[in-house]
């Protein structure tokens, strides 16, 4: 058997499951909330800063999403009265987003319809084991595609072994 079969099916069994994942939970979010997963995240990360105000880069930066997508997101947000976009007062260059009373009342339900899918679909069909290997290996691909980020040119940290393992190596 080649290497490289057992990398690509690893690869699929995760796409496959992150993509039925996230749809069975947009649907909901969508059907219940008129919430979509961006809009839940953008309108919970601004509930949990301590000032509930948030900067449009910061938002782009936690959420690790293209700073256009969360403009054209918070924008949504904001034209349902769920959010606020105003100027910093110390730098008018920088947009800071807040959570309106409307935005704070509708992300409540939604964070609980969230977190009911998210341990119906995501935890329970695992044991506690495979739950934190799981987690566990969500932050190593995370931490080295940061890491990744931060080096020059396209190339992999050699320790992650996934180029042996593509060219046939043990």
């Amino acid at each position: 058997m080649d290497p490289s079969d057992d990398v690509l099916r690893s690869w699929e069994q995760f796409r496959e499951a992150a993509s039925l994942l996230y749809r069975e939970i947009e649907r909901a979010l969508t059907a219940n909330h008129d919430l979509t997963i961006p809009d839940l995240h953008i309108l919970h990360r601004i509930s949990t800063d301590p000032r509930r105000c948030t900067r449009m880069g910061a938002l782009a930066e936690t959420l690790v999403l293209a700073p256009s997508r969360v403009s054209w997101q918070v924008g949504h947000l904001e034209d349902r009265g769920l959010v606020c976009k105003v100027r910093s007062r110390d730098d008018r260059r920088i947009v800071m987003v807040t959570l309106t009373p409307k935005g704070h009342e509708h992300l409540q339900p939604a964070l609980r319809t969230y977190a009911t899918l998210v341990r119906r679909y995501y935890l329970d069909p695992l044991t506690r084991d495979q739950m934190i290997a799981l987690g566990d290996s969500a932050r190593r691909v995370s931490d080295a595609l940061k890491l990744r980020e931060t080096l020059s040119g396209p190339q992999m940290p050699e320790d992650l072994g996934l180029r042996r393992v593509l060219q046939g190596g043990s």
